[in-house]
């Protein structure tokens, strides 16, 4: 079972990443950061900003890769007009009720310049919400743009703490998806540290949260393994049933569509098995309907792929308040980092793993059966 110090320097550094659909690159800065220093690692990046990372553990492929999926941005502003020298306007990406911007702060990047950058504050004067356009919403900055915000990569997240950590609770401005992505990261570590035979890979998209178009370019390419199996991870509400501190999710489903059965029964089993070993492991089964999620346009395209969550408190900074930081439990995120590497590990990868939950599927079905066969021919009515 992993620790906080497995996991907290790798989230911190990437959950503090400025980011927004379409403007990932300091996200993207840190994952070729993290591969660099792990030069056992295969990365590769497609024309579209889409990395993959490859770890191979073994020099045989009797056995389909296991490649987990998370995205690395987050809803936020893009820049649209420059109305005066302290007054922007700026295009809403994401799903982040327009009702509630007015008078928000925001911080003002631009990709052009450092990671490090000092971010231009302002705050939401006007909102222009959009029925058949993109929502505008207008920024007053305290200070004139050091830079011209007609510039490519300049946008606005909003002004909220990038990182809070409270006992075991992770309060962020960007939890989805940065640490689903970051659990990501320390599953690969952990393939690494331990060694383990097995292949496996991490898939990080773009603008996720515009309706998952990084993933479909990535889908529209060739490089995509259609043996592996796959996994998508994500941060999701807890407004669709799930409890913060009740463990990770094996998330069956989302809104638009139910995922391989095979493999959430896998993922199901295996967490049972841990529960078993580990009494202090804990974890949750459920649809999560309440959004849709990038398994559902990889299973559209035949992949086998199921999906794991962890339990999201203000999603998309939606508070009671106002906009908030995000919040999760980092014991949820652990587990899962624990529950993924236990698949990864099990005899024969994670195919065996799904095999073998299949073949006692059927086994317990057949039993039943015969269990009342008989009585169930000689009381038939045609008897």
């Amino acid at each position: 079972m992993i620790n906080k110090s497995d996991f907290i320097p790798i989230a911190r550094a990437l959950v503090s990443s400025p980011t927004a659909p379409f403007h990932e690159k300091f996200a993207i800065q840190y994952v070729q950061e993290y591969a660099r220093c792990r030069p056992e690692l295969c990365i590769h990046q497609d024309q579209h900003g889409n990395i993959l990372l490859m770890y191979d553990g073994t020099r045989s492929k009797r056995h389909p890769r296991l490649i987990l999926t998370a995205h690395l941005d987050h809803p936020g502003l893009i820049f649209h007009e420059q109305i005066t020298t302290t007054r922007l306007q700026f295009g809403l990406y994401g799903g982040v009720t327009p009702a509630l911007l007015k008078n928000t702060g925001v911080r003002i990047y631009n990709t052009a310049l450092p990671k490090n950058q000092r971010a231009l504050r302002g705050h939401i004067i006007r909102v222009d919400i959009g029925r058949k356009h993109r929502t505008l919403v207008t920024v007053e900055t305290v200070r004139p743009l050091a830079y011209l915000p007609s510039s490519p990569g300049t946008f606005a997240t909003w002004d909220l703490p990038a990182w809070r950590l409270r006992g075991n609770r992770l309060h962020a401005l960007a939890c989805d998806d940065l640490v689903g992505a970051s659990v990501g990261l320390t599953f690969l570590d952990q393939l690494l540290r331990k060694k383990v035979p097995t292949r496996a890979g991490l898939l990080l998209t773009r603008a996720e949260e515009v309706g998952f178009v990084g993933m479909l370019a990535a889908l529209k390419e060739t490089y995509l393994d259609s043996e592996a199996l796959y996994i998508n991870i994500e941060c999701s509400s807890v407004k669709a049933g799930a409890q913060m501190g009740s463990g990770p999710i094996v998330r069956v489903g989302d809104r638009m569509s139910i995922f391989n059965p095979q493999i959430s029964a896998a993922l199901g089993a295996s967490a049972e098995e841990l529960h078993s070993n580990h009494s202090s492991f804990l974890y949750q089964r459920k649809l999560m309907d309440s959004g849709s999620c990038e398994a559902t346009p990889m299973v559209n395209m035949g992949l086998q792929t199921g999906a794991v969550a962890l339990p999201l408190g203000n999603y998309h900074n939606i508070g009671v308040k106002g906009l908030e930081t995000e919040q999760i439990a980092v014991g949820d995120a652990l587990s899962l980092v624990d529950l993924l590497v236990f698949l990864a590990e099990r005899k024969g990868g994670a195919l065996a793993a799904v095999n073998n939950t299949q073949k006692a599927l059927n086994e317990n079905l057949d039993q039943r059966f015969r269990n009342y066969r008989t009585l169930l021919e000689t009381t038939s009515p045609l008897a």
